[in-house]
């Protein structure tokens, strides 16, 4: 028997006050339509990058540090709540020449020490590597830097050194890497870290040497290609090229992307992952315009991405780029200043926050529709609980919404957390449910979690 749960929920947009009053008469109606009977994919989590910064933490004084960690992880208070590390391999430092080894190199060591202070203090032990550069003497331009390709008689080599290196980190670590990344950003050259590879050089090293090894090693890391930088044309560029090739398929657990493309659009399912079946992540994505942005309006930018990755896209993972920033720019969830022991938190950490926090590993993504297109909504079936939805104003009126919950038993309470101008992620008024009243509350975002669920 088809169930509904209907709760009405006022949302503010931003240029309006804010305050827990009953709706008003003047707000505009909007149905949203969650729908238990349409699952999607199911999401594997959310995350952000501590390649170059990790070290970065240690120059803060020990409270501070604390409360960075808590601002990223910890999901029983306002946060990230993040549930992924996206960690560098620096295998350019690690081997700089043939036989010579340096597990000790600071980027990897502070990595290191990353992971298992998240993994003691938060429960977080889910990371992924990806490697800039490969050892600069494996590379035609024999350096860590400004692209260049891994010559092909160096495959086996590379090969070796990644399984080494996963090796090294369970040693060091107790818990092993989910996800190898080939390379990052195949399709760069820059003037750090970076190396190319064409669609056929990715092929040839995953299919003849990375694959086996792995298979060869016993360990679990899953194998993900290609993290090109953009998302554009990505199904002719990557997609196709890649997963057309039975052994290639065959080898890639995951698909990746990141975001910096300026015609990017998210919204746009990747054929070739659906048509082989392959989830896709999206791995990196930042603001690298400049000057430090903390506001609302960039915090709904990073809304809107993920609506369009988790819904029209059907993306199972989000990253963003840095944990932090020292360079008082939008790179970071959190702008950090070591020379005066104090950082900043930008509404955008906050926002990603409220899928983040409470859509967990495991949630499952739901079909839902808005009536109006202003009002972005992301449901999910979650891990504990009934249901989470997301709901996000990106319009300049209040809006009185009715959800519409059906194909399951109605849960008996609603939790509503808000982020706005003037708040970060506030806890609403506990609601009862159990004898089918509706309830309404003010914000432009609101995430109802259900704790427990109820028949009637």
């Amino acid at each position: 028997m088809s169930r509904r749960f209907v709760s009405r929920c006022l949302i503010l947009a931003i240029a309006l006050g804010f305050c827990l009053a009953p709706v008003t008469s003047r707000a505009a109606n909007v149905t949203v339509n969650v729908d238990y009977t349409s699952p999607r994919q199911t999401l594997e989590g959310f995350g952000a990058s501590v390649t170059w910064v990790a070290n970065d933490l240690d120059s803060f004084s020990s409270a501070k540090q604390t409360q960075i960690l808590d601002l990223l992880y910890k999901t029983s208070t306002p946060g990230a709540g993040l549930s992924w590390v996206r960690v560098g391999s620096f295998l350019c430092n690690y081997n700089p020449s043939p036989g010579v080894y340096d597990w000790n190199y600071w980027g990897i060591q502070s990595g290191m020490r990353w992971l298992q202070r998240v993994n003691a203090s938060y429960g977080v032990n889910r990371y992924m590597v990806s490697s800039w550069s490969p050892p600069a003497w494996m590379k035609d331009n024999n350096s860590c830097t400004n692209g260049g390709h891994v010559l092909a008689q160096y495959y086996p080599n590379l090969a070796a050194l990644k399984i080494q290196w996963l090796n090294n980190a369970k040693t060091q670590l107790g818990f092993e890497a989910q996800v190898e990344s080939v390379q990052n950003e195949p399709n760069t050259r820059a003037t750090y870290d970076s190396c190319e590879w064409t669609t056929s050089e990715i092929s040839s090293f995953v299919t003849g040497h990375m694959q086996p090894a792995l298979a060869a090693s016993g360990l679990t890391a899953r194998l993900m290609l290609p993290e090109s930088s953009y998302y554009s044309n990505f199904d002719n560029s990557w997609g196709f090229p890649l997963l057309n090739d039975p052994g290639t398929r065959a080898a890639t657990a995951i698909v990746a992307t990141h975001g910096y493309g300026r015609t990017d659009n998210f919204s746009t399912p990747c054929s070739s992952c659906a048509q082989y079946n392959k989830p896709i992540w999206q791995t990196e994505d930042s603001n690298l315009d400049g000057k430090y942005n903390g506001s609302i309006d960039d915090g709904m930018t990073w809304s809107a991405e993920i609506y369009k990755a988790l819904n029209g896209g059907r993306f199972s993972a989000w990253f963003y780029w840095w944990v932090m920033t020292l360079q008082n720019d939008n790179q970071g969830l959190i702008n950090a200043d070591p020379s005066t022991d104090s950082f900043q938190v930008p509404k955008r950490l906050y926002v990603i926050g409220q899928f983040s926090r409470f859509i967990r590993p495991g949630s499952v993504v739901l079909g839902s529709t808005s009536s109006d297109s202003t009002l972005q909504v992301t449901a999910v079936r979650p891990t504990t609980g009934t249901v989470a939805v997301v709901l996000a104003n990106t319009g300049r009126n209040s809006q009185t919404v009715t959800v519409n919950l059906t194909g399951t038993t109605p849960p008996a309470t609603v939790t509503p957390y808000r982020t706005s101008a003037s708040e970060n992620q506030a806890q609403l008024c506990f609601h009862d449910n159990s004898a089918g009243e509706n309830s309404r509350y003010r914000g432009w975002l609101i995430v109802p979690k259900m704790e427990e669920t109820t028949s009637e």
